[in-house]
């Protein structure tokens, strides 16, 4: 695959154009004049092509989230400013979000982050480690956005993550030792057999 392919397909648009078409219709109910001011530069065929690509990667639990935010805004949002009620609305970290949390935790462990931020920083440590920043970042991203999609396909919710507990180092030295002492039979047994190999006991 070329190089123009791989930017081809961070264009490529993946939402139904009958849901962008229902959150324009809705937009325009709640804001009327302000949105049709807003979005008069805009054919109907573009702003819902735009639409679509804006809210592409957004499930119907994100939109209903967007309308119950912008229900009780009173001015009429831009579509990123939409998406961002959609996504920021809920209990999911955003990509850039989680990477400045992991970014803290880096310098200081003991930052609350997510099972999912922190699962995505260990994939991308060593492009952190060995290319930066700005790389890493943008592997995050991607790697994050990718994972959360299918968390939220399955209808998972964040958690935060908790460090495992180290095991305890088990103490080799014999007075830690926890013994069972040997039945009376059996060492009179043991006993017998060593004095007659002419052992002692």
């Amino acid at each position: 695959m070329s190089n123009i392919e791989l930017f081809k397909n961070a264009f490529a648009v993946n939402f139904p154009v009958e849901v962008a078409q229902l959150v324009l219709n809705r937009i325009a109910d709640l804001h009327g004049a302000e949105f049709t001011k807003k979005y008069s530069g805009y054919g109907d065929s573009e702003l819902t092509q735009l639409a679509c690509t804006v809210l592409s990667g957004l499930n119907h639990a994100d939109i209903a989230r967007g309308i119950v935010r912008m229900n009780s805004e009173e001015w009429c949002p831009s579509l990123p400013k939409f998406r961002s009620w959609c996504e920021q609305g809920g209990d999911w970290w955003t990509a850039d979000m989680a990477w400045a949390k992991a970014m803290q935790f880096e310098s200081d462990p003991q930052t609350k982050i997510t099972t999912l931020t922190k699962r995505v920083l260990d994939e991308v440590r060593h492009v952190l480690t060995a290319e930066g920043q700005k790389p890493a970042h943008f592997a995050f991203k991607d790697i994050y956005m990718d994972y959360l999609n299918r968390a939220k396909a399955k209808g998972m919710t964040q958690e935060m993550w908790v460090k495992p507990k180290s095991l305890k180092q088990i103490d080799n030295n014999e007075r830690n030792r926890a013994c069972i002492p040997c039945p009376t039979e059996l060492l009179a047994t043991v006993g017998k057999s060593f004095k007659r190999v002419g052992g002692a006991v």
